[in-house]
This record gives C-alpha cells, sequence and structure tokens, in this order.
C-alpha cells in the first residue's frame, strides 16, 4: 500500500473512529477516488451548517436502521459516534421510533439491540478505565 493511501486511511480513522475494510480495498485500488469520497463525508457529516454532527448522526442511524438494519458494523459506528457527539439514549431511541414506519418493526428491533450492545460495550470499557 502506498504512503497516500495510508495517511489516507489514517486520516479517516481519525475523523471517524472506524476504517471498514472497503476503505482498505479502495485506498490501494484508487486512493484518488477514495479522497474524493472522504471530501464527499467531511462536507456532508463533519461541516456544520444548520445541524450539528450529533443530529447528522441521528439521521445516519435511521437511515441504516430503515435501508438495512441488519448491517450491525455501520449501525454500531454511528450509535458510538451519536453518543461521542452529545446524543442521549433518549434521543437514539426517538430518532428509531421514527424510522421504524419507513424501515418495519425488525428496523427498529435490531438497532435497539445493537444500541444495547454499544452501551455494554462503553460500560466495559468505562469500568476498565
Amino acid at each position: 500500500m502506498s504512503e497516500k493511501s495510508k495517511r489516507l486511511l489514517e486520516d479517516m480513522r481519525k475523523k471517524r473512529g472506524y476504517i471498514y475494510p472497503s476503505y482498505k480495498v479502495l485506498a490501494e485500488d484508487d486512493p484518488d477516488f477514495l479522497e474524493s469520497y472522504d471530501k464527499l463525508y467531511e462536507l456532508a457529516m463533519l461541516r456544520t451548517r444548520i445541524f450539528p454532527e450529533k443530529i447528522k448522526e441521528l439521521f445516519f442511524v435511521c437511515a441504516i436502521a430503515a435501508r438495512n438494519p441488519g448491517d450491525t458494523s455501520a449501525m454500531k459506528n454511528h450509535l458510538k459516534r451519536a453518543l461521542d457527539k452529545g446524543a442521549s439514549r433518549a434521543e437514539i431511541l426517538e430518532a428509531l421510533k421514527c424510522a421504524f414506519f419507513p424501515g418495519g418493526a425488525l428496523s427498529l428491533l435490531y438497532t435497539v439491540n445493537t444500541l444495547i450492545e454499544v452501551e455494554k460495550e462503553r460500560d466495559a470499557a468505562s469500568q476498565r478505565a
């Protein structure tokens, strides 16, 4: 992997707190494309214009819940980011109840189960610290 690709992945990890395996494949195949992809992420998710990052992460959580509730990896990453950005459990649950209608019952139930996992992981990490 090129130095440019390594730097790009490290920058992405710092911004997001995670890296998907697909990002590594794209970094090796076409770092310029991944760099453009990352710039769009920055503009949509990290730049504050109207909505703060917390709200944008809640939007993301709802989109994943409605479109692909079984994607626990993405859901965990965005639930963690929402919590890190100040979202409360109540706010997350309220958002997920809104995703229930376009996504169905399983979107709500799977995602609440994932939230429980994230909360357990965070509790365990805080007890170790």
